[in-house]
């Protein structure tokens, strides 16, 4: 079970947000525990507590964190 929920945004932004991801909704992707990114399940442990809330926030894994930001 999935206990991550998605940071608020202004519906705006999420709204385009969505368009840039071919329509992902970033709320909904989050809620079931996915990554906006490359859609695998984020079942897998994130480093730490800043990764969690980067996730809340992008919708990323671990993996796509690490991909855009580096380790």
């Amino acid at each position: 079970m999935n206990d991550m929920k998605a940071t608020q945004k202004n519906p705006l932004l999420d709204a385009f947000l969505s368009t840039l991801n071919g329509g992902k909704d970033r709320a909904d992707i989050i809620r079931q525990g996915l990554c906006m990114t490359c859609d695998r399940t984020t079942t897998a442990t994130f480093r730490d507590e800043a990764s969690r809330n980067e996730y809340r926030i992008s919708g990323m894994c671990q993996s796509c964190q690490d991909e855009v930001f580096g380790k």
